[in-house]
């Protein structure tokens, strides 16, 4: 390809991707906005994700199948001109270029590419995250580029631990976490070793351009571009003095004149090794994450860390409060890809990401906490924000029947019961249509103001939806009525 059409090229690719990274801004900082609830299409639409929750939906289902049929054709394009975890880690290896120059344990391009550039560790953890979609011991939440982007725009702690292993790798190579670790590009580079016309070096004068590859994809010594690494960057392409990159199948090479160029085109074989390689590191993650779901599975609901070390029953009996509309503890933990929109979204703030409380698999999954507010009867942004249903997206009239959990009065605490003061919050602020708090018994007293009618609180548990409201407005210094998981007809 020509010089000009090279840097052309170059320059699609650079607006392409300042696009797609506004685009994120924009829907991130719109869902914050409970009034103007979008979904984020990063999340929604990407193939990992939709492991988690598959279905159907031609809604899901049309642009899966579209980026995973870019993929097969142009390898790992959605890396260099549309993920904005990429963009991120290109802007941060930009600034950092100047430290990299000078830092003698940088990566200098080495040749020819490494073992580890060649079958990267991101097949490993590929395989692990794909089977553990389907455990308790979910990996994907601690993988996936773009729900680590959403934290990191969520300016959490978490986020920005992770912006800073971002910053440090900048300093020591680009695009690190891409040739390495991610899974996301892992997928869609195996898809890129189907034997297709790829990105070729069809002319070489050992130059050294290439070695400007940031995806060290580009193996001169070789006279290879590596499919599953190449993101169509052009970045060093246009320095070519022979003009030797072009759409081709794998070529045979003879000497001419100086340089190299190729004899009659060749069937693409990326060899057998190299399928065996990448197939054996996609097993091992496979059998790491089909470890890792055992272990998991050995975890009762709530178990927290010991249950989890232990693989002994936990004595905790019940699972945390999820957001309304979850009733399968397990089948949510196995869905929630942890982006915390729900938590970013939702207009009371009760939404909270867990800590170790709820063991491993539980870890940054949102849970609710009603300490100041509770969850609003006619609200569904949670539901409609999640990425992959994970939290089901109900007709409103079901969220408002679907239990969150069960109130329950602690008569130790309420000043009816404990210091016979009147006292009818719970009940006022109930938003179910028939009151879930009633007063089944009443009592008359004297007091300093004239007769009055003390009447003691009860839940009726066939109402109650575990909105937390009453527990929000409860006037006792430590709430009289709290929100519990609890089962139905407990004792």
């Amino acid at each position: 390809m020509r010089e000009r059409t090279l840097g052309l090229l170059k320059a699609v690719r650079i607006a392409s991707q300042a696009l797609c990274a506004a685009g994120f801004l924009y829907v991130f900082l719109t869902s914050r906005d409970p009034f103007a609830v979008v979904q984020n299409p990063f999340l929604r639409w990407d193939p990992l994700i939709f492991l988690t929750n598959p279905r159907a939906d031609p809604l899901f289902l049309l642009p899966v199948c579209a980026l995973l049929l870019l993929a097969v054709v142009l390898g790992r394009a959605f890396c260099g001109w549309i993920c904005p975890m990429g963009s991120l880690i290109e802007l941060s290896d930009l600034l950092l270029s100047p430290v990299r120059r000078r830092n003698p344990l940088a990566i200098r391009s080495p040749r020819p590419r490494s073992t580890l550039v060649r079958f990267p560790p991101a097949l490993v953890l590929l395989g692990a995250s794909v089977v553990a979609v389907y455990s308790d011991a979910g990996l994907l939440p601690f993988l996936h580029p773009n729900v680590w982007i959403v934290r990191i725009c969520s300016l959490s702690l978490l986020g920005l631990a992770f912006l800073g292993f971002v910053v440090i790798a900048s300093a020591f190579g680009r695009r690190l976490w891409c040739v390495y670790l991610c899974p996301l590009g892992a997928l869609y580079g195996t898809l890129a070793r189907v034997p297709l016309p790829r990105l070729a070096i069809l002319r070489c004068v050992r130059c050294g351009s290439c070695d400007r590859c940031p995806m060290q994809a580009a193996d001169a010594s070789r006279r290879t571009i590596l499919a599953h690494q190449c993101t169509f960057c052009f970045e060093f392409e246009s320095n070519c003095r022979v003009e030797g990159f072009a759409f081709a199948r794998k070529a045979a090479w003879r000497r001419d004149k100086g340089s190299e160029v190729p004899l009659v085109g060749t069937v693409f074989d990326p060899g057998r090794r190299q399928f065996l390689i990448a197939g054996a590191g996609l097993l091992g993650g496979a059998l790491i994450g089909g470890t890792l779901g055992i272990v998991g599975a050995r975890r009762t609901d709530g178990g927290g860390v010991a249950g989890l070390v232990s693989g002994a029953p936990s004595t905790v009996r019940f699972a945390a409060l999820r957001p309304p509309g979850v009733i399968e503890e397990q089948t949510f933990l196995r869905r929630c890809i942890r982006c915390h929109h729900c938590v970013e979204s939702c207009p009371n703030r009760i939404i909270e990401p867990a800590g170790f409380e709820d063991g491993f698999s539980g870890l940054f999954a949102p849970r609710l906490h009603f300490n100041r507010n509770g969850c609003d009867f006619r609200c569904q942004v949670c539901q409609l924000v999640c990425p992959n249903q994970a939290i089901p997206l109900q007709a409103l009239q079901d969220k408002q029947k679907t239990a969150i959990g069960l109130a329950i009065i602690n008569q130790d605490k309420c000043v009816v019961f404990k210091d016979r003061k009147p006292c009818l919050v719970c009940e006022e602020v109930c938003p179910t249509p028939e009151k879930a708090v009633v007063f089944p018994r009443q009592e008359k007293i004297m007091r300093s103001s004239g007769p009055a009618v003390l009447k003691f609180p009860s839940v009726v548990e066939s109402r109650c939806i575990g909105c937390g409201i009453c527990q929000a407005n409860c006037p006792a210094p430590d709430p009289a009525i709290t929100v519990s998981r609890l089962p139905r007809g407990h004792s």
